[in-house]
């Protein structure tokens, strides 16, 4: 099946030092598109997804995840669980169980937190881990850094509590079916159970494949500071921008006054977020991704089934601008070849005078 692939290392700040590793982790994840490959991302130490993800302030890992599916609109996600090795995968359990039929009337949840979480994924089957297997020497360090900030409390506006470095994929086929994932380990020395955009509807990923009415099909996936995110639907928002007749125009639209200028973020001064977002026609096999944030940096890397490999891209807001209260927006077409049309035959039948259509192998 040919398709494409888009994913992200997160929007915040990423180190002029780890800006090759950063690639080569892009270019891994859209080499493996065609298995798990947000799993490759979150098993990196050096995003803050799965292994590596940032302390909570009683040093645990607690991670976040999510995964929609363009074509049902099931949603599934995971919030402030331990110990499961790829978040991600439990996200898409969730998601694929959202067909199921329970007896006497039970719903099937698309969101899990906690124990529960954890629990659901081991009757899966998911790898389960200890507690320390999570744990990454760099989130480590990146957590005593961070308490010892505290502690001294000097220089109170100079303190990062996160790199922002969560990871998202978004991909689709010649047959316009879109997807997206994202994972997250939240913010350092956050508060144990707290649960950030990766778990939340609208706010971590979005997805919508052509239908009537749409004929474009949609997707996206966020990263950033997850309360903004979440109060303003980011992700949702990002990726309806998209059908504007200019998409590129829409996006930006929708950062500054969805966004940076958004009433639910009154009380916030600086606004950090970041989106990944695709836009296809199926009909005709053309799309565009785009990605634009209000952070210093976002890396993200994509590929077509049909390209030698994938190409990576790291963003910059301008040196003029502020972090916060500018955004930029930038993107890149792509093709995917329609997948062929039925085979048409026709048979000839005991009497000439007979013709009948076969089509796709059945008469």
């Amino acid at each position: 099946m040919n398709g494409f692939v888009a994913v992200h290392c997160g929007a915040g700040y990423h180190s002029d030092t780890l800006k090759k590793k950063y690639k080569k982790l892009c270019y891994v994840a859209c080499r493996k598109a065609t298995e798990t490959l947000t799993a490759v991302l979150e098993n990196s130490a050096i995003t803050n997804a799965g292994y590596g993800s940032n302390l909570s302030w009683d040093g645990s890992v607690e991670c976040d995840a999510s995964v929609m599916n363009g074509q049902t609109l099931h949603f599934g996600a995971c919030g402030a669980v331990s110990n499961v090795w790829n978040p991600i995968s439990l996200a898409k359990g969730i998601c694929d169980k959202q067909c199921e039929r329970l007896s006497l009337g039970r719903v099937p949840p698309c969101i899990l937190t906690g124990q529960g979480a954890k629990l659901w994924a081991a009757r899966m089957g998911i790898e389960i881990v200890g507690d320390r297997k999570m744990i990454s020497a760099r989130a480590y360090r990146h957590f005593r850094h961070c308490r010892r900030k505290l502690k001294r409390y000097t220089e109170q506006n100079d303190i990062k509590f996160s790199p922002l470095d969560t990871v998202g994929a978004i991909c689709i086929d010649s047959n316009g079916l879109v997807a997206a994932g994202a994972s997250s380990g939240g913010v350092s020395l956050k508060h144990e159970g707290r649960v950030g955009q990766a778990a939340n509807y609208a706010s971590g990923v979005w997805a919508m494949s052509s239908r009537d009415g749409i004929q474009q099909s949609i997707a996206s996936c966020t990263s950033g500071c997850g309360e903004h995110l979440i109060r303003t639907q980011l992700a949702k928002n990002t990726a309806e921008s998209l059908l504007e007749p200019s998409p590129i125009l829409g996006l930006d639209k929708c950062l500054k006054e969805n966004f940076l200028e958004s009433p639910h973020l009154w009380d916030v001064g600086e606004r950090l977020g970041g989106t990944l977002a695709l836009r296809f026609d199926p009909r005709i096999g053309e799309g565009e991704l785009f990605w634009g944030h209000t952070t210093k940096t976002m890396c993200v890397g994509f590929m077509s089934t049909e390209s030698d490999r994938p190409k990576c891209v790291f963003s910059y807001l301008p040196p003029s601008a502020v972090a916060g209260q500018k955004a930029v927006v930038s993107g890149h077409p792509f093709t995917v070849p329609l997948p062929p049309a039925p085979e048409i035959q026709w048979q000839i039948m005991a009497d000439p005078n007979d013709v009948e259509l076969e089509q796709n192998g059945s008469s």
